[in-house]
C-alpha cells in the first residue's frame, strides 16, 4: 500500500513539474489581466469626470464624447480576452488527461518490468521449502546442487523474516551459506542460533568453527571460549576436541595440540579410519614441538 501510494505522489508531482503551464496563467497573461482592469477603471474614471463636466455645463456633445471614450477602451482590450476562462478551464482538463496518461504509462511499465515479477519468483521459492527439506534427508547420498542451495537459502531467509526467533533455520541457513561460500551469512545465521538457543552444542559447535578461521583474534578468542564451554559440559565431544586440537596447532602450542589429538585417539575404537590421521597429527605436533624447541635452544 505505502509503494503505491508513493508511487501515486512520484506521478503527481511529474505531472505538475510538466503540465505546470496548463494549470497556472502565464506571467504574459496576468500582466494583460491587470492592464485590462487598469484600463477599466481608467475609463470609470473618465466616464465620471465626463457626467460632471456634463452637469456643470462645461462640455457640450457628451453623447459623441462618451462614445469615443468606449471605443478606445474597446481597441485597448485583446480580441482573446473572453477566451481566458476558457483557456484555463481546457487546461485543467489537459493537465487530469496528462495525469491519467502518465498514470496508465507508469502502471503498465510496472507490470512489464516491475518489481512484482521478481516478487511472483520469491513466492514461488519460499513455496518449495518443504520439498528442499525433504532434499535435505538425502543430502549424503544426493547432494543439492548450487542451484538449489541458492534457492534454498533464499526460501529459509523469507521463512525467517516471519518466523525470526527459529533457531534450528537460523543454523540451517549457516549450513547453506557454508556450503556457498558465504561466510558472511554463515556468521550471522549461526550467531543468531546460538543467541535463540544457546544450550545448543551443535549450534555451537557450528559457530565456534566459524569464529576460529576469521583473521580477527577477537573472534578466535570467542570461539575458543565457546570450545571450551562445549567440552566442560562434555569432555568427550570429538568436534569439540578436534577444533580445539587444530586452534592449538595453529597457535603454535605443539604439546597442547598433541595431547588434545591423542585424547581423541584414545575415544575412538582401534578400528575406526580416523585413526591413521589422529596419529598422523600427533607426529606432526610433536615434530613441529621439537623444532620449536631447538630454534629457541639456538637463541
Amino acid at each position: 500500500m505505502d509503494f503505491w501510494l508513493t508511487s501515486l505522489g512520484v506521478t503527481l508531482l511529474i505531472a505538475v513539474i510538466c503540465f505546470y503551464p496548463l494549470l497556472f496563467s502565464s506571467k504574459t497573461e496576468q500582466d494583460s489581466n491587470k492592464r485590462n482592469k487598469l484600463n477599466k477603471a481608467f475609463y470609470l474614471n473618465r466616464l465620471k469626470e465626463l457626467e460632471d463636466d456634463e452637469q456643470q455645463g462645461l462640455i457640450e456633445d457628451t453623447p459623441q464624447l462618451r462614445t469615443e471614450l468606449q471605443q478606445t477602451l474597446l481597441q485597448d482590450i485583446p480580441e482573446n480576452e473572453p477566451l481566458q476562462q476558457d483557456h484555463k478551464q481546457y487546461g485543467k482538463i489537459w493537465f487530469i488527461s496528462g495525469f491519467l496518461a502518465l498514470v496508465i504509462l507508469a502502471g503498465l511499465g510496472y507490470m512489464r518490468v516491475g518489481a512484482w515479477q521478481q516478487e511472483a519468483m520469491l513466492e514461488k521459492t519460499y513455496q518449495k521449502l518443504p520439498h528442499f527439506y525433504e532434499r535435505l534427508k538425502e543430502e549424503e547420498s544426493k547432494p543439492m546442487n548450487e542451484q538449489e542451495l541458492q534457492q534454498f537459502a533464499m526460501a529459509l531467509r523469507l521463512k525467517l523474516q516471519k518466523e525470526p526467533n527459529n533457531a534450528a533455520d537460523w543454523w540451517t541457513l549457516g549450513q547453506a551459506a557454508m556450503n556457498l561460500n558465504d561466510a558472511r551469512l554463515a556468521y550471522d545465521s549461526y550467531a543468531r542460533a546460538v543467541k535463540l538457543d544457546p544450550e545448543n552444542k551443535e549450534y555451537q559447535l557450528s559457530y565456534a568453527r566459524i569464529l576460529m578461521f576469521s583473521d580477527d583474534q577477537t573472534d578466535k578468542n570467542k570461539g575458543m571460549d565457546l570450545l571450551k564451554g562445549v567440552l566442560r559440559k562434555d569432555h568427550t565431544n570429538l568436534q569439540a576436541l578436534g577444533l580445539l586440537a587444530f586452534q592449538y596447532f595453529e597457535a603454535e602450542e605443539y604439546k597442547m595440540a598433541a595431547v588434545t589429538w591423542a585424547m581423541m585417539l584414545r575415544l575412538i575404537p582401534k578400528d575406526d579410519p580416523r585413526v591413521a590421521l589422529l596419529e598422523k597429527s600427533i607426529r606432526a605436533a610433536r615434530d613441529a614441538q621439537e623444532e620449536k624447541e631447538k630454534a629457541n635452544q639456538k637463541k
